[in-house]
């Protein structure tokens, strides 16, 4: 399996974007303000009424129940690192949980190799799965800090989205190698962990996010 395990990062031929500042994510933030951050990770319209995780005391907990189907966390599974997510039902029980779990095993100071030992291990033991049916993910806030694995080469991608699900192949859906933003991307083609990455228009913008 590959770096999924570790960090929802996308393929590093697609991350960079050029000329923009480097970013710095959010450190300390209040319940209020992580609601609003992790609401800011799809349009407005889709986590109005999310399911909202948050962060406290190194754990993931339920802020806001929710009644949608959606759920919003923001992902720190790396050092320097923040993505602000919201995926739905099958992606909150699925990638998202591990996710969060990664998040929570680097807090408490396990290695990379480490919580990649245990999310392997998980999946074995059903404490985890991959996704049953295509899996949705939105990553389109404005706020959203990426990282390579040692929380360096911090970088702004593009709003997106992601949907995940086993075994995809690139010939079957039409998809072709291209550097253009227009097509989408495919990674980990043909394995359990695969996703299929597509850049939409606009981001989304926390300070217009409402609870």
């Amino acid at each position: 399996m590959r770096a999924w395990i570790i960090a929802f990062l996308l393929p590093a031929a697609v991350t960079a974007q050029k000329n923009s500042p480097l970013p710095v994510p959010p450190v300390a933030l209040s319940r209020a303000d992580q609601i609003l951050l992790a609401k800011s990770g799809a349009p407005e319209d889709i986590s109005r009424n999310a399911k909202v995780w948050v962060l406290e005391n190194g754990h993931d907990v339920v802020a806001v129940q929710g009644t949608s189907g959606m759920a919003c966390a923001i992902i720190r599974d790396q050092p320097n690192s923040s993505t602000p997510q919201c995926g739905d039902a099958e992606a909150d029980a699925t990638v998202e949980a591990i996710a969060r779990f990664q998040t929570e095993q680097r807090l408490a100071g396990k290695t990379q190799d480490e919580i990649k030992a245990e999310v392997e291990s998980g999946l074995a033991s059903g404490q985890f799965r991959l996704p049953q049916r295509p899996a949705l993910v939105y990553m389109t806030s404005s706020a959203q800090v990426i990282a390579d694995a040692n929380g360096e080469h911090r970088t702004h991608f593009l709003p997106h989205v992601m949907v995940f699900y086993p075994n995809m192949q690139a010939k079957a859906m039409g998809i072709v190698a291209s550097n253009s933003m227009d097509i989408p991307n495919l990674d980990d083609e043909g394995k359990p962990t695969s996703r299929l990455v597509v850049v939409v228009r606009d981001w989304t913008e926390p300070a217009k996010t409402t609870q």
